[in-house]
């Protein structure tokens, strides 16, 4: 009884569920249920329907209707192509591989991480600084004791620089003392403007950290440590268009004066300009257009920040004499998300860019739980007495290590995998082991010409990124089991590749392959085209004329009336263009005509609608002439053509158009009969979205 009762139950709840998903068509025995249907159709079609403000309920079902054909010819196309093997087509899966590459890469960041660097870098977009920095070179892997060694001297210079000695002055002790022989600059460590982007990003964040007038802790990026003050902070953004009038004799303030009580007195900013220092400006207006602040004297970028466009500043004096700048425009701040864009083309080249990747890959590690040997202790064993044992890792680094040479550093390194013999396995992820011929591997394929450190420093980096690398690639190859949306997308863009291929070598190539079928289509649907049809105009020649055409460069070289009596008569004679620009080009004045070829003529078969040589009047034969430029045109009708049928060359873009259509017809008819398609009306008429 209890079993009945299940069985019962079982049966009721099918029902169920076909009633409120129902059989919308069939395809090869496969049922497609209406849930699919929608989702697809929707997608497609419906959503945007539906955000039209005066689409009818009559238009809604006639769009429905015409989808569910379509949508069964589809998917009845995408049976067959399958069952050709087309889904597994080499150049399919070269198309379908860049194409996955490009939309997992959004799945494959800790996209918390590369918002926030966006957000930063928006909001350092800002502002534009003017500093200096103190570095202490030291490389990256460097040992601890010159790491220390460099920190510690970067401190010596801040501590030296908050007591008052010139930062500058301490910049350059630090140069000299690595160059002795570098030139003396009074400015040095002085840096150009700059804003996001524009410096590495460890300097950029230190300086951005800072308000005008402070002194950094010592900042580390791949160059050192940086110690940075902060001269100024401008809200300033993008490219600035101005003006500016330069004295550079700095005793010459009398000068100066005079051109801004000029220019107070009304006279056009250009015309002060010209007594300019700067030559290759005066004589422009003064004109500096579209100029990024770090092309420009900090000092100018601080006047041009308080200024609104058109006022022009005070004279100043700079370590290169006077100046006087007027602000023409300057670039405002787009929004946020208008700078997504370029933020992320930018961060493609930038190694902060790198930061969302790599807590990316940290995640994976932990998420799909990697075992990394190389940091996990082996098994104590029984201690003999009281001396403490070292202590033992699971697996090492240190065979790798010292088959690592300074060649690497070329992106030049060999090794020979005999010379491996520490096969332990290193890390595991799931059920695969890695060991060190695996890194090995990686690092052969990856290195690059870069600053030597130390072997073991440079080997657990590497190790570190191919942890990161298979940890990563893992989760790739996941993407599709936990995200269907993602999965979705894939299978539709697989689904589109293959539908295309399909229709090209089934329908197009087969259209045009197939020429006797072609021909006989011609021959069968030319007879159905009238010309009193406006539909069928395009298979029809409309009136013609068969002309002969002259064209004379220059007026002066050969008289128009001498010419017209020259095309007459050699039309007369029945002389063909070769013969008739010898003749026309004998009686040329040479001295009045510099041209090589001052005659030219060509025989053309012209189109009433579809030309300007000739007006209504002229359609007939006759001999017309036309000014042209310097010269004039003569062209004269031999004979009018009637309107005809176009020949299936002639026409044969539109009659190949209409002929595919007819393939792709007879195709849907065959697949719809070998895979028995089935549409469901009384389905389809109950929808409604």
């Amino acid at each position: 009884m209890a079993a009945a009762i299940l069985s019962l139950s079982t049966i009721n709840f099918q029902l169920s569920a076909q009633t409120s998903d129902p059989v919308v068509l069939e395809v090869g025995g496969k049922a497609i249920r209406q849930s699919e249907f929608m989702k697809d159709f929707m997608n497609t079609v419906g959503n945007s329907l539906n955000a039209k403000p005066d689409i009818t309920a009559a238009d809604k079902r006639r769009e429905l209707d015409e989808y569910v054909e379509l949508y069964a010819n589809f998917r009845a196309k995408d049976l067959d192509a399958r069952s050709l093997g087309m889904d597994t087509e080499e150049g399919l899966q070269k198309e379908l591989s860049r194409y996955r590459t490009e939309l997992a890469a959004p799945y494959l960041i800790d996209s918390a991480v590369a918002q926030r660097i966006l957000r930063n870098a928006y909001e350092h977009n800002r502002y534009t600084l003017h500093a200096a920095h103190i570095l202490v070179q030291v490389r990256p892997g460097a040992s601890p004791a010159d790491t220390l060694e460099a920190y510690q001297r970067a401190m010596g210079y801040r501590e030296r620089a908050l007591k008052g000695e010139d930062f500058f002055a301490l910049s350059s002790e630090e140069v000299h003392r690595v160059q002795p022989d570098a030139p003396k600059n009074e400015y040095e460590g002085e840096l150009n403007c700059f804003t996001a982007f524009d410096m590495v990003y460890p300097f950029e964040e230190g300086a951005y950290a800072l308000k005008e007038g402070e002194i950094s802790m010592p900042v580390r990026s791949r160059f050192g440590y940086h110690i940075i003050k902060l001269i100024d902070k401008m809200e300033l953004y993008g490219r600035l268009t101005l003006q500016h009038i330069w004295v550079s004799n700095k005793n010459d303030e009398l000068g100066i004066n005079e051109m801004y009580n000029r220019l107070q007195e009304g006279v056009p900013f250009e015309m002060v300009a010209r007594q300019s220092d700067d030559m290759s400006t005066s004589d422009k207006g003064g004109y500096i257009v579209d100029a990024m602040p770090s092309q420009l004297p900090h000092e100018y970028v601080k006047v041009l920040a308080g200024l609104k466009e058109g006022e022009y500043s005070a004279p100043f004096l700079t370590r290169y004499g006077w100046h006087i700048v007027r602000l023409v425009k300057k670039e405002q701040m787009p929004t946020f998300e208008e700078l997504v864009p370029l933020y992320r083309q930018r961060l493609s080249r930038d190694p902060r860019g790198e930061m969302s990747k790599k807590s990316f890959a940290v995640t994976a590690r932990k998420k799909y739980n990697m075992v990394d040997y190389t940091q996990m202790k082996q098994a104590a064993g029984k201690r003999k007495g009281k001396k403490k044992q070292p202590v033992k890792m699971m697996a090492s680094l240190d065979e790798l290590v010292s088959i690592i040479n300074d060649s690497v550093f070329r992106g030049q390194w060999r090794y020979d995998e005999s010379a491996l013999t520490d096969l332990r396995p290193l890390a595991k992820l799931k059920d695969k082991e890695y060991n060190a011929l695996d890194v090995a591997r990686y690092i052969h394929s990856h290195q690059k010409r870069e600053g030597k450190v130390e072997a073991s420093y440079y080997v657990r980096e590497r190790y570190n990124d191919f942890l990161d690398s298979v940890a990563v690639a893992y989760a790739d190859s996941q993407l599709e089991n936990e995200y269907p949306d993602f999965a979705g997308i894939i299978d539709e863009y697989r689904r589109g590749l293959m539908i295309f291929n399909y229709n090209e070598k089934m329908i197009w190539r087969k259209a045009v392959d197939d020429s006797i079928g072609f021909a006989q289509f011609y021959e069968r649907e030319s007879q159905k085209k009238r010309l009193d049809n406006p539909d069928d105009s395009l298979f029809f020649w409309q009136s013609r004329a068969r002309v002969v055409i002259t064209e004379v460069e220059n007026r002066n070289c050969l008289d128009a009336e001498k010419a017209v009596k020259m095309v007459k008569k050699a039309l007369k004679k029945d002389m063909g263009t070769t013969e008739m620009r010898e003749m026309l080009t004998e009686k040329v004045d040479a001295n009045k005509c510099n041209s090589r070829e001052p005659v030219h003529i060509y025989v053309d078969l012209i189109e009433q609608n579809h030309q300007t040589l000739l007006t209504d009047e002229q359609w007939k034969p006759g001999v017309y002439t036309t000014p042209v430029a310097f010269g004039y045109r003569i062209v004269a009708v031999q004979s009018i053509l009637p309107p005809t049928l176009k020949a299936q060359m002639e026409a044969r873009g539109y009659y190949l158009s209409a002929w595919q259509n007819e393939v792709e017809r007879q195709l849907i008819a065959d697949l719809r009969a070998k895979y028995n398609v089935k549409i469901h009306r009384d389905v389809v008429d109950k929808i409604t979205y």
